[in-house]
Protein backbone atom coordinates (compact mmCIF):
# COMPACT_ATOMS: atom_id res chain seq x y z
CA UNK A 1 0.00 0.00 0.00
CA UNK A 2 1.70 3.09 -1.07
CA UNK A 3 1.78 6.28 1.08
CA UNK A 4 -0.96 8.78 0.59
CA UNK A 5 -1.06 12.43 1.24
CA UNK A 6 -3.88 14.78 0.38
CA UNK A 7 -3.78 18.41 -0.43
CA UNK A 8 -6.74 20.54 0.03
CA UNK A 9 -8.14 23.48 1.73
CA UNK A 10 -9.55 23.68 5.40
CA UNK A 11 -13.26 22.05 4.77
CA UNK A 12 -14.52 19.10 3.43
CA UNK A 13 -15.56 20.69 0.14
CA UNK A 14 -14.68 18.45 -3.16
CA UNK A 15 -12.14 16.57 -0.47
CA UNK A 16 -14.50 14.77 1.90
CA UNK A 17 -15.45 12.13 -0.49
CA UNK A 18 -12.02 11.21 -0.77
CA UNK A 19 -11.52 11.35 3.19
CA UNK A 20 -14.43 9.30 3.31
CA UNK A 21 -13.51 6.66 1.49
CA UNK A 22 -9.94 5.95 3.27
CA UNK A 23 -12.39 5.81 6.81
CA UNK A 24 -14.10 3.40 5.27
CA UNK A 25 -11.08 1.37 3.89
CA UNK A 26 -9.41 1.79 7.21
CA UNK A 27 -6.35 3.49 4.67
CA UNK A 28 -3.95 5.81 6.96
CA UNK A 29 -2.71 8.82 4.78
CA UNK A 30 -1.75 12.45 5.32
CA UNK A 31 -4.44 14.91 5.55
CA UNK A 32 -2.99 18.18 4.46
CA UNK A 33 -4.70 21.37 5.00
CA UNK A 34 -4.62 24.80 4.54
CA UNK A 35 -6.22 28.18 4.25
CA UNK A 36 -7.46 29.80 1.75
CA UNK A 37 -4.74 32.75 2.49
CA UNK A 38 -2.18 30.03 1.98
CA UNK A 39 -3.01 28.92 -1.21
CA UNK A 40 -1.10 30.85 -3.35
CA UNK A 41 1.82 29.70 -1.39
CA UNK A 42 0.97 25.87 -2.72
CA UNK A 43 -0.73 26.59 -5.58
CA UNK A 44 2.21 26.51 -8.27
CA UNK A 45 2.90 22.44 -6.83
CA UNK A 46 -0.06 21.51 -7.80
CA UNK A 47 -0.24 20.14 -11.59
CA UNK A 48 -3.09 21.95 -12.80
CA UNK A 49 -3.29 24.18 -9.92
CA UNK A 50 -6.18 23.36 -8.35
CA UNK A 51 -7.12 21.22 -5.31
CA UNK A 52 -7.91 18.32 -3.80
CA UNK A 53 -4.43 16.72 -4.79
CA UNK A 54 -3.33 13.34 -4.09
CA UNK A 55 0.17 12.64 -3.64
CA UNK A 56 1.40 8.98 -3.76
CA UNK A 57 5.10 7.67 -3.51
CA UNK A 58 7.64 9.01 -5.68
CA UNK A 59 6.05 12.41 -5.67
CA UNK A 60 3.52 11.26 -7.97
CA UNK A 61 0.58 13.57 -7.56
CA UNK A 62 -2.85 13.34 -9.00
CA UNK A 63 -5.43 16.39 -9.28
CA UNK A 64 -8.64 16.52 -10.06
CA UNK A 65 -11.59 14.92 -7.35
CA UNK A 66 -13.85 12.24 -9.22
CA UNK A 67 -10.21 11.05 -10.69
CA UNK A 68 -8.95 10.47 -7.67
CA UNK A 69 -11.94 9.48 -5.82
CA UNK A 70 -12.59 6.42 -8.76
CA UNK A 71 -8.81 5.61 -8.49
CA UNK A 72 -9.43 5.13 -4.53
CA UNK A 73 -12.69 3.03 -5.58
CA UNK A 74 -10.86 0.39 -7.52
CA UNK A 75 -7.97 0.29 -4.69
CA UNK A 76 -10.28 -0.46 -2.02
CA UNK A 77 -13.04 -2.33 -3.32
CA UNK A 78 -15.91 0.75 -3.52
CA UNK A 79 -16.50 0.18 -7.55
CA UNK A 80 -18.70 -2.95 -8.17
CA UNK A 81 -16.84 -6.02 -10.00
CA UNK A 82 -17.94 -5.59 -13.44
CA UNK A 83 -18.45 -3.16 -16.25
CA UNK A 84 -22.06 -2.13 -15.79
CA UNK A 85 -21.63 -1.96 -12.27
CA UNK A 86 -18.82 0.56 -12.50
CA UNK A 87 -21.10 2.76 -15.22
CA UNK A 88 -23.59 2.80 -12.85
CA UNK A 89 -21.61 3.91 -9.90
CA UNK A 90 -20.31 6.34 -12.21
CA UNK A 91 -23.44 8.26 -13.30
CA UNK A 92 -24.50 8.35 -9.90
CA UNK A 93 -21.60 9.66 -8.50
CA UNK A 94 -21.10 11.95 -11.67
CA UNK A 95 -24.77 12.98 -10.72
CA UNK A 96 -24.00 13.77 -7.01
CA UNK A 97 -20.56 15.63 -7.59
CA UNK A 98 -23.30 18.24 -9.96
CA UNK A 99 -24.93 19.00 -7.15
CA UNK A 100 -21.57 19.54 -5.03
CA UNK A 101 -20.28 21.42 -7.68
CA UNK A 102 -22.96 24.01 -7.93
CA UNK A 103 -23.30 24.13 -4.44
CA UNK A 104 -19.89 24.90 -3.90
CA UNK A 105 -20.00 27.98 -6.34
CA UNK A 106 -23.01 28.65 -4.90
CA UNK A 107 -22.01 28.70 -1.12
CA UNK A 108 -18.19 30.53 -2.06
CA UNK A 109 -20.08 33.37 -4.58
CA UNK A 110 -22.50 34.30 -1.21
CA UNK A 111 -19.77 33.98 1.33
CA UNK A 112 -17.43 36.22 -0.59
CA UNK A 113 -15.08 33.39 -1.66
CA UNK A 114 -16.10 33.20 -5.59
CA UNK A 115 -12.52 34.05 -7.29
CA UNK A 116 -13.82 34.67 -10.92
CA UNK A 117 -16.35 37.14 -12.32
CA UNK A 118 -18.75 36.68 -14.69
CA UNK A 119 -16.84 37.98 -17.96
CA UNK A 120 -13.61 36.24 -16.92
CA UNK A 121 -12.55 33.08 -18.37
CA UNK A 122 -13.72 30.90 -14.94
CA UNK A 123 -17.18 31.78 -15.53
CA UNK A 124 -17.81 28.95 -17.25
CA UNK A 125 -20.15 27.62 -20.66
CA UNK A 126 -22.99 29.76 -20.71
CA UNK A 127 -22.45 32.00 -17.45
CA UNK A 128 -24.29 34.91 -18.87
CA UNK A 129 -27.08 33.18 -20.57
CA UNK A 130 -29.11 31.59 -17.80
CA UNK A 131 -31.93 30.62 -20.10
CA UNK A 132 -29.29 27.97 -22.06
CA UNK A 133 -29.90 25.35 -19.18
CA UNK A 134 -33.57 23.80 -18.16
CA UNK A 135 -35.47 26.31 -16.75
CA UNK A 136 -35.78 30.03 -17.02
CA UNK A 137 -33.85 32.31 -13.96
CA UNK A 138 -36.17 34.10 -12.03
CA UNK A 139 -36.74 37.39 -9.52
CA UNK A 140 -36.74 34.24 -6.49
CA UNK A 141 -33.00 34.04 -7.13
CA UNK A 142 -30.62 36.12 -5.85
CA UNK A 143 -27.69 35.01 -8.39
CA UNK A 144 -26.94 33.06 -11.33
CA UNK A 145 -25.06 30.25 -8.80
CA UNK A 146 -28.10 30.16 -7.07
CA UNK A 147 -30.30 29.68 -9.65
CA UNK A 148 -28.08 26.74 -10.83
CA UNK A 149 -27.68 25.08 -7.90
CA UNK A 150 -31.49 24.82 -7.62
CA UNK A 151 -32.33 23.88 -10.80
CA UNK A 152 -29.91 21.11 -10.98
CA UNK A 153 -30.97 19.99 -7.97
CA UNK A 154 -34.43 20.09 -9.59
CA UNK A 155 -33.07 17.91 -12.70
CA UNK A 156 -31.03 15.24 -10.71
CA UNK A 157 -32.43 14.31 -7.52
CA UNK A 158 -35.71 13.06 -8.50
CA UNK A 159 -33.77 10.47 -10.95
CA UNK A 160 -31.53 9.77 -8.49
CA UNK A 161 -34.15 8.70 -5.92
CA UNK A 162 -35.63 6.73 -8.75
CA UNK A 163 -32.38 4.89 -8.91
CA UNK A 164 -32.37 4.56 -5.61
CA UNK A 165 -35.54 2.89 -5.11
CA UNK A 166 -34.56 0.50 -7.85
CA UNK A 167 -32.46 -1.40 -5.34
CA UNK A 168 -34.39 -3.01 -2.77
CA UNK A 169 -37.49 -0.50 -2.67
CA UNK A 170 -34.51 2.05 -1.91
CA UNK A 171 -33.68 0.39 1.47
CA UNK A 172 -30.46 -0.86 0.84
CA UNK A 173 -27.32 0.55 -1.38
CA UNK A 174 -27.25 2.07 -4.90
CA UNK A 175 -25.59 -1.56 -5.89
CA UNK A 176 -27.33 -3.64 -3.71
CA UNK A 177 -26.39 -4.71 -0.19
CA UNK A 178 -22.55 -3.36 -0.16
CA UNK A 179 -21.82 0.16 -0.10
CA UNK A 180 -19.79 1.60 -2.62
CA UNK A 181 -18.13 4.80 -3.24
CA UNK A 182 -21.68 6.74 -5.09
CA UNK A 183 -23.06 5.77 -1.62
CA UNK A 184 -20.76 7.62 0.23
CA UNK A 185 -21.02 10.72 -2.66
CA UNK A 186 -24.64 10.81 -1.37
CA UNK A 187 -23.42 11.50 2.45
CA UNK A 188 -21.04 13.77 0.85
CA UNK A 189 -22.44 15.72 -2.13
CA UNK A 190 -25.78 16.84 0.31
CA UNK A 191 -24.02 17.43 3.32
CA UNK A 192 -23.79 21.50 2.97
CA UNK A 193 -27.00 21.87 0.78
CA UNK A 194 -28.86 19.61 3.80
CA UNK A 195 -27.66 21.53 7.01
CA UNK A 196 -28.30 24.78 4.96
CA UNK A 197 -32.08 23.93 3.74
CA UNK A 198 -33.14 20.83 4.94
CA UNK A 199 -36.60 21.25 3.37
CA UNK A 200 -34.97 20.92 -0.05
CA UNK A 201 -34.71 17.41 0.82
CA UNK A 202 -38.34 16.77 1.71
CA UNK A 203 -39.41 15.12 -1.22
CA UNK A 204 -36.35 12.68 -1.40
CA UNK A 205 -37.05 10.13 1.53
CA UNK A 206 -34.56 7.27 0.36
CA UNK A 207 -31.86 9.68 -0.31
CA UNK A 208 -32.06 10.67 3.53
CA UNK A 209 -32.45 7.46 4.32
CA UNK A 210 -29.65 6.37 2.81
CA UNK A 211 -27.26 9.06 4.13
CA UNK A 212 -28.32 7.90 7.46
CA UNK A 213 -27.36 4.27 6.39
CA UNK A 214 -23.82 6.11 5.95
CA UNK A 215 -23.70 7.90 8.94
CA UNK A 216 -24.16 4.73 10.50
CA UNK A 217 -21.71 2.25 9.33
CA UNK A 218 -18.99 1.59 11.54
CA UNK A 219 -15.73 3.27 10.11
CA UNK A 220 -17.71 5.82 8.82
CA UNK A 221 -19.74 6.71 12.24
CA UNK A 222 -16.38 6.55 14.11
CA UNK A 223 -14.91 9.35 11.45
CA UNK A 224 -17.42 11.40 11.95
CA UNK A 225 -17.23 11.90 15.07
CA UNK A 226 -13.29 12.58 15.03
CA UNK A 227 -12.96 14.48 12.00
CA UNK A 228 -12.53 18.48 11.79
CA UNK A 229 -15.53 20.32 11.46
CA UNK A 230 -15.92 23.55 9.52
CA UNK A 231 -18.64 24.92 8.08
CA UNK A 232 -18.18 23.89 4.33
Amino acid sequence: MPNYTLYYFNGRGRAEILRMMFAAANVKYMDKRFEFNEWDKYRKDMPSMCVPVLEMDGGNKMPETMAIARYLAREFGFYGKSNMDMMRCDYIADCFYEIMHDYMRYFHEKNGRFRFNMEGSGSGSGMNSPTGASGDMNSKFDTYLQWRFMNTCSRVLPFLERSLEMQNGGKSFFMGEQMMWCDMMCYCALEGPFQENQSLFSKFPKLMALRNRIAGHPKISGYLKSRTNTNW
